[in-house]
């Protein structure tokens, strides 16, 4: 038999595997060997089982051993595995990465544990204080694994020295991964959950499950789970980050208890990786929990995968291979015959469009949870505000935080600060001045001398600030940005005895910072809660009656296509956080309260926006309407990049394909970097007819500026 083995060599000329032979037909796809490689002995896995050699005409090396008894990937793991190779233009060797821990793959074998046993009753001398620990632990039970005595504080050499004078003896044992069957605390669905969790078991198809902020999804997450674990079966729930999991994971914790769920996600050590890997692998997790990676654990039968938030732009890897979960999920679900659920309040414009025309089945929970009323939304607009020294914050929104904390309710208050580029904005007609080529905002830069100018970081247009306004030919013309370095100290000096938390990258570095936070706001020891984009996602806080956008146009002026639907759905999550319990409000500030996206989004119109955006997609040729590829170049970049687009033009014109291709810098690169964007039906069909040396090759891209 002839097999086909990916090994752990970095050599970029074997990356999609060597065949190899061997005459134990047991090996399976996914088996774990030991091959020979260039004179010495190399790991490696099996990727593909071929019945017979092709030709007699060179010479096949065989597998030098098996390591392991049981795949370190499953058939439908490997299907996705492939299928990320060809899809996403990487090697096999680099779609791996996302699947096994670093190597050595010996280091993923179940562990032995050391256990301990009492033989000599007597105590040790007074002075041996960790040895009479030991000993009175050891009276009454039977045997001790060295994690159980670690954790009263036994040290190695106190087992080692009591070990030589023979007080104890050891053995070694094989871990144990599988737990007790899980007892289920079975979810009680509302009459409108019923039917949504229903509706979705009627279909093979992948669901959006499209709920209302606080509709209850987790609840039909819950059953979905309770499902596949009663099956002999294993869940996967995504969510966009893993600072997510503290607001769901208690209620998993009580379904199915603590011990049957594992939490996977990027910031785990290389030996926490392995040890969760070890653990999922051999059973002994029915549930994972976790970010984008999560999708990737070992789990040895698939039953259901959820994703949670499915809009979020976070479930995009932008790091080889640049897989979306969205879409690996749902090939992952295909090949392993798993359910694969996508929930959320706003979803992306490529979901929606799937739905309309098909491909996912829409469910809908159109009310919230114990028929709670939305909150009422207001809209400020910024331009006719006088701010003094204290902007961001309208004299509307400074009183109603006064007004909860005389109420003693709680504040949400939301800053933008993913987007730090500017954009030009007539304040009479309320337009942004847009670029020709892309139809999107141009960014305001200035050059060494410091003058302004406009560039367009899509097609890499630049033009001069104008006078006037093109539309309405006004000359109120304006910069607009963030403003939001000191919002902080403003709350401070105007609040001085409110208690302030602060959600952010600096303040949110591991999952536990998240779950305090929390604690202290579901206590009430916080009375203002002002954050990034953490505070709008999911969070269930029954105090909090305010939730506000301090600059809802900072989205609004990057230059991409994609601004609209991001600060929709931002602005969308926002006001599903306050009312939850108790009447609600919500206050949108803007300079911009006209457009669609605020509109829309304050009258809770999110099928309206969607159906409104997908026309204006399908009209000017952005995603879902057309597949797009980006060509990041970091060496020489301008001139290759030229280069590329040149090509790529002359064989679209030749294939008849229709192709729309542009370059420019990247908005943050420094103008050190480029990229090319190709938009159309089938882009991809170019690639292999192009130089690709050292260009980073992004497939369905997130970003493109």
């Amino acid at each position: 038999m002839l097999y086909t083995v990916l090994t752990t060599s970095r050599s970029p000329g074997i990356s999609s595997g060597l065949t190899y032979e061997s005459k134990d037909e047991s090996i399976k796809e996914g088996t774990h060997v030991s091959v020979s490689l260039r004179n010495q002995l190399v790991e490696g896995i099996v990727i593909d089982v071929i019945k017979k050699k092709q030709s007699d005409t060179f010479d096949i090396k065989d597998i030098a051993e098996v390591l392991g008894n049981k795949p370190l990937l499953t058939k439908p793991q490997l299907q996705t595995l492939q299928w990320m190779s060809k899809y996403y233009f990487c090697s096999l060797r680099q779609a791996l990465r996302v699947w096994l821990p670093t190597p050595s793959w010996k280091n993923l074998a179940p562990k032995n544990e050391l256990y301990f046993k009492l033989i000599d009753h007597r105590l040790p001398p007074k002075r041996s204080f960790k040895q009479t620990l030991i000993v009175e632990y050891l009276k009454n039970i039977d045997w001790a694994s060295q994690k159980e005595l670690k954790d009263m504080g036994a040290e190695k050499s106190t087992l080692k020295t009591m070990l030589t004078k023979g007080r104890i003896t050891m053995e070694e044992r094989k871990v144990d991964y599988k737990t007790c069957k899980p007892v289920i605390e079975e979810p009680n669905l509302t009459k409108a959950q019923t039917q949504a969790y229903q509706l979705i078991n009627r279909s093979d198809k992948p669901s959006l499950l499209f709920g209302i902020t606080s509709s209850g999804k987790t609840e039909i997450y819950a059953q979905l789970i309770s499902d596949a674990v009663k099956k002999g079966k294993q869940a996967i729930l995504l969510v966009p980050e893993i600072l997510l999991t503290e607001h769901c994971i208690h209620r998993f914790e009580e379904l199915i208890g603590k011990e049957h769920i594992a939490v996977v996600h990027s910031r785990l050590t290389a030996g926490q990786r392995r040890k969760e890997w070890r653990r999922i692998h051999n059973g002994g997790a029915h549930l994972v929990i976790g970010s984008r990676s999560a999708l990737f654990a070992p789990v040895p039968n698939l039953g259901v995968v959820i994703i949670d938030e499915e809009h979020e732009w976070t479930y995009k890897n932008e790091q080889t291979p640049r897989y979306h979960a969205r879409e690996t999920a749902a090939k992952l679900c295909e090949f392993a015959k798993a359910k694969l659920i996508m929930g959320t309040a706003t979803p992306s414009v490529e979901s929606w469009a799937r739905a309309k025309f098909g491909e996912y089945q829409l469910v809908n929970l159109p009310e919230r949870y114990q028929n709670h009323p939305l909150p009422d939304v207001r809209v400020v607009d910024l331009t006719k505000v006088n701010f003094g020294k204290l902007y961001p914050f309208s004299p509307p929104l400074l009183n109603a935080i006064e007004d909860r904390l005389k109420k003693g309710e709680q504040s949400v208050l939301f800053l933008n600060r993913r987007g730090s580029a500017t954009s030009l904005m007539c304040f009479e007609c309320r337009r942004r001045i847009v670029s020709p080529e892309s139809n999107l905002p141009f960014t305001v830069h200035k050059d060494p001398q410091g003058k302004p100018y406009l560039l367009d970081h899509t097609s890499g247009i630049q033009a001069s600030v104008p006078v006037e306004c093109p539309a309405c030919k006004s000359t109120n013309l304006h910069a607009v940005g963030a403003g939001t370095q000191k919002i902080e100290d403003i709350l401070s000096k105007q609040f001085p005895n409110a208690r302030l938390l602060r959600a952010d990258s600096d303040t949110l570095t591991h999952p536990e910072h998240m779950r305090l936070l929390l604690k202290k706001m579901r206590e009430g020891h916080a009375d203002i809660l002002l954050g990034t984009q953490s505070v709008v996602k999911g969070l269930d806080l029954p105090n909090v009656t305010l939730a506000a956008v301090l600059i809802a146009d900072v989205g609004l002026s990057l230059p991409h296509f994609r601004a609209g639907e991001r600060i929709f759905q931002l602005l969308t999550q926002l006001t599903g956080r306050s009312g939850r319990a108790k009447p609600g409000e919500v206050i949108i500030q803007t300079f911009r309260p006209d457009s669609a996206e605020v509109k829309y989004a304050a009258n809770h119109q999110t099928k309206e926006f969607l159906n409104e955006e997908l026309k204006l997609r399908l009209h000017a040729g952005y995603p879902p309407a057309t597949n797009m590829i980006r060509l990041i170049i970091r060496e020489d970049a301008r001139t290759r990049a030229i280069q590329l687009v040149n090509k790529i033009k002359a064989i679209s014109n030749k294939d008849n394909l229709e192709l729309k291709v542009s370059s420019a810098p990247q908005m943050f690169g420094g103008g050190r970097s480029w990229h090319v964007l190709i938009r159309g039906v089938k882009p991809s069909s170019v690639l292999n007819k192009i130089d690709l040396k050292n260009v980073v090759v992004d497939i369905d891209p997130m970003e493109c500026v």
